[in-house]
């Protein structure tokens, strides 16, 4: 009887080893997930800046140098002036910008500050899509909306989708 009891004790004792083995692990995993964050490293490489919206489109590359600093190169697509069917649309070239800013939160909101030559456009942003890249959190999808109205005063909200590392 003894040895069964003997035997009994030792089973618990493995089995309650076990859970704290695994009672570790789990938190040690949990503790992982949750430290990861966004930093200014979430936002690096070349992104297709895309907007459609109220009538004006816009589109062109937008690189982040995952330090803070942008570049951008836009296209944008503006209503003719007596809106007709098969009218001419106005295709303006946006001198491209060099020295554009942005700040990404712990969250994967931020900001990014772009001066162009007819005004500094502030975006207020989230990443929407992810991937991880060693340590990293790295955006492959980012929604945007502006500040202040565009070109033609419409509603500014363009995505920023990861085009190559």
């Amino acid at each position: 009887m003894q040895n069964k009891s003997t035997q009994m004790r030792n089973i618990f004792k493995v089995l309650a080893v076990i859970l704290v083995i695994l009672g570790i692990y789990t938190a040690q995993s949990a503790m992982a997930y949750s430290a990861q964050t966004f930093t200014k490293t979430s936002l690096q490489g070349n992104y297709a800046y895309v907007n459609n919206s109220a009538n004006v489109a816009s589109l062109g590359p937008i690189t982040f140098d995952g330090k803070g600093g942008l570049t951008v190169d836009l296209i944008a697509n503006l209503p003719c002036g007596n809106p007709i069917p098969n009218c001419s649309r106005n295709i303006n070239d946006l001198p491209p910008v060099a020295n554009g800013t942005y700040s990404v939160a712990t969250n994967g909101t931020g900001v990014a500050t772009i001066p162009f030559s007819t005004g500094t456009v502030t975006y207020n942003f989230i990443i929407s899509k992810t991937r991880k890249k060693g340590r990293i959190l790295l955006a492959t999808q980012v929604f945007a909306i502006g500040q202040k109205g565009g070109l033609a005063g419409q509603l500014i909200a363009p995505t920023w989708s990861r085009i190559s590392d």
